[in-house]
């Protein structure tokens, strides 16, 4: 098996810089970033998250905001602001992204929708690292939590969302606690006390997380 890209090895396939401007959900504390292999031997330039789906995540809502704040709606215009030639073959970066994409570089895209987001995430992961290995559903999740609905899913409350990121942080990253509340998550619509779930403090968020752990993994044992 090859080596993991940056990217990947970040769960970052955007490849997008570390600021303070943009403490990204679902990034790593300060404190574990430090120990990881970007901060330590490659400078710290790049942000590193909890899990794919975040990197990917803030990748659409990057994308999404270019559309929003700077009305590009085109891949040149997405791709010039994204790779600038400065550092880049932008030309090159926009030739790929439109073949793999299928949509023409000056065609007016709408960033809001999946048909047109999921395509242009894709390609913007394959372009990065070279590749794109993430499976279908681990892309939908980014989005979906970056607001836009794959088909058959329902986007969760922001409310909802801000618990669940409250926790993981909070916990530090624990992989049960944030598989509980994906769980959760997905259930808020039918459970509005789920979307309350943000107001709690901290330390009523945590515990409330191993509860549902447990709950999550007795459903699982007994589901089978």
């Amino acid at each position: 098996m090859a080596a993991q890209t940056r990217g990947e090895r970040n769960n970052n396939p955007g490849n997008i810089e570390r600021t303070a401007a943009n403490p990204w959900q679902g990034r790593l504390p300060e404190a574990e970033y430090r120990r990881t292999v970007e901060a330590r031997q490659n400078g710290g330039r790049f942000e590193v998250f909890a899990a794919p789906a975040w990197g990917i995540r803030a990748l659409a809502a990057l994308l999404i905001a270019y559309q929003d704040r700077h009305g590009l709606r085109t891949i040149r215009g997405i791709v010039a602001r994204w790779a600038p030639d400065r550092e880049n073959d932008t030309g090159a970066y926009v030739a790929h992204v439109a073949a793999l994409t299928g949509f023409g570089p000056d065609a007016v895209l709408d960033l809001h929708g999946y048909a047109h987001l999921a395509p242009l995430v894709k390609a913007v992961i394959a372009h990065e690292n070279g590749r794109n290995r993430y499976p279908d559903a681990v892309i939908d999740d980014g989005l979906l939590r970056a607001g836009v609905q794959p088909p058959g899913r329902a986007v969760v409350s922001r409310a909802a969302d801000r618990a669940k990121t409250t926790v993981a942080v909070a916990a530090g990253g624990t992989a049960v606690l944030g598989a509980a509340l994906d769980g959760l998550q997905q259930l808020a619509p039918a459970l509005p006390v789920v979307q309350q779930i943000a107001t709690l403090p901290t330390v009523a968020l945590m515990v409330a997380g191993v509860v549902a752990a447990v709950g999550l993994v007795a459903w699982l044992v007994l589901r089978r």
